[in-house]
């Protein structure tokens, strides 16, 4: 199988579009259940993963939202209030019935979904970036967490990477804001 790249430019007005879009859908997200919007979005991606015809990019950007939503409901992370309110926002635009392009548009029905998805990745890739190491951490731990003295090894493991994963994600966070104000980054 041949593959090839396809590069979209998207000029000013393009991401002025995607912005405000993402600006509206952040307001309605404060007046919706959080839960229903994790619900909704973790539906899109299983209909995204279980449609045979959804083309490859789709599908690894949609992996972008199923850790969005992971991340939410991860109780031994525990995200920040200010991060969960601003991925609970980010995930609003995917509950959205009316989207550029509808969905059940064959091939093409998730493009302006996989756009939101790169735009929202950027926003928050120092975020998904602390939690997947969190979850990798985790997941090679400790070979028998069922038994007490595991679990207690576990937890304190667990409280002491995450606050040093958080740290972490400052500190990325803080180099790449440093760096935007020193370059033309246009940013959301």
């Amino acid at each position: 199988m041949a593959t090839f790249k396809i590069t979209f430019t998207l000029d000013d007005d393009d991401a002025r579009y995607f912005r405000s879009l993402y600006r509206r859908v952040k307001r309605n997200a404060r007046e919706r259940d959080s839960e229903e919007i994790i619900r909704e979005a973790r539906t899109i991606v299983k209909r995204v993963r279980a449609n045979r015809k959804t083309p490859r990019f789709v599908l690894h950007a949609i992996d972008v939202l199923a850790d969005l939503a992971d991340l939410m409901r991860d109780e031994e992370w525990a995200a920040p209030k200010k991060v969960r309110d601003a991925v609970l926002a980010a995930l609003g635009y995917f509950a959205m019935p009316d989207d550029l392009i509808p969905d059940h548009v064959p091939g093409l029905g998730f493009l302006d979904d996989a756009f939101m998805i790169k735009f929202i990745e950027d926003e928050f890739r120092d975020e998904l970036w602390g939690y997947r190491k969190f979850c990798r951490l985790r997941d090679s731990s400790e070979q028998r967490p069922w038994s007490p003295p595991a679990r207690q090894r576990l937890a304190a493991r667990l409280e002491r990477d995450r606050k040093l994963i958080r740290r972490q994600i400052e500190l990325r966070a803080a180099k790449r804001a440093a760096k935007k104000e020193t370059s033309s980054y246009a940013g959301w």
